[in-house]
């Protein structure tokens, strides 16, 4: 990876944090159990003057969120592209109670910003306030004394910018050590695509910059998801195992949604109250549907899928 920037997260959480949250867990585990865990994110530069992430807490998962840690954190506003050519920041301090860590999440406030020709821009980051954005991995540390685990933040595949300007960002994370990856990789080259997938991209999306993956739709249907940008707005494109264009959908402010769509919200889902995320799906048939994705305090997230009228379609 030419020009990568590194940046260390060491996480190294003082004992008595540690025997405070999980008393019993830390009297019944061998010395061993304990892993001082380094953390690495990488990535390439992109063209962004600045790109501003609001680091509020660290947290890690073991298996089935059954143990969860919020580390000692130095929270605060980072701004990534500070960290190129192997400059790092500490940015939290934790030595792990556990044998197996499936989870981080980097819980961010609300001063995330893009730094564009000199022109600061809000920089939409869903979910991330609420539950985190999550990296999920299988990370085993028994009889583990020192592990150093790469991330790779593709951040140029990470921040999008809408039709009307603004930018939104979905975070990239990928996990590089073979041994904490969970196997399975959903990322595709254009040629990994079938024949009629790739021949309507050749039609419809000639000179744009396209970022091939696998995706499931609510519901559980496996497709292909094409991300297709041309600078201006980005749209993202479902093919089926086939290669047969699905759907299309373009982000949304929540203030876009049908009158119907918000109807439902405020109506059937009175625990959810942020709207995280909202795209305007135009399936292959010509009918609108609304893919949102709902948070609220104490609850999971939840995706909605709503037709124009503000019927339920799935929910998951």
């Amino acid at each position: 990876m030419n020009n990568r920037f590194a940046r260390f997260l060491w996480l190294v959480l003082p004992l008595t944090m540690l025997m405070g949250s999980c008393q019993e867990d830390v009297e019944d585990s061998p010395l061993y159990h304990f892993t001082q865990l380094n953390i690495r994110l990488t990535d390439a530069p992109v063209a962004f003057d600045e790109v501003n992430i609001d680091l509020q807490q660290v947290v890690i998962k073991g298996p089935g969120g059954t143990e969860v840690i919020g580390l000692n954190t130095n929270a605060g506003v980072y701004n990534l592209l500070e960290y190129q050519g192997g400059l790092d920041t500490v940015i939290a301090d934790a030595v792990v109670p556990l044998d197996d860590v499936r989870q981080i999440r980097l819980v961010l406030g609300e001063d995330n910003t893009v730094v564009v020709n000199g022109e600061e821009y809000e920089l939409k980051i869903p979910s991330a306030m609420q539950s985190g954005i999550k990296i999920n991995l299988c990370l085993g540390l028994a009889a583990t004394s020192a592990y150093d685990l790469l991330l790779d933040f593709d951040a140029g595949a990470s921040i999008h910018q809408t039709g009307n300007g603004k930018f939104i960002m979905h975070p990239v994370i990928r996990v590089m050590n073979d041994d904490a990856n969970c196997g399975g990789d959903d990322d595709i080259d254009i040629d990994g695509l079938p024949d009629d997938a790739q021949q309507y991209l050749e039609d419809n999306y000639s000179g744009y910059a396209l970022d091939p993956s696998r995706a499931t739709l609510c519901g559980g249907d496996e497709v292909y998801l094409v991300a297709a940008s041309d600078g201006n707005m980005d749209i993202y494109l479902y093919f089926g195992q086939d290669g047969a264009f699905l759907q299309s959908a373009i982000w949304i402010e929540e203030a876009d949604l049908p009158a119907g769509v918000q109807a439902a919200i405020n109506g059937s889902y009175p625990a959810y109250d942020e709207v995280a995320e909202a795209y305007q799906v135009t399936r292959a048939n010509g009918d609108t549907w609304y893919d949102t994705r709902l948070e609220g305090p104490g609850v999971d997230g939840l995706t909605v899928i709503f037709d124009d009228q503000g019927n339920v379609l799935c929910e998951e």
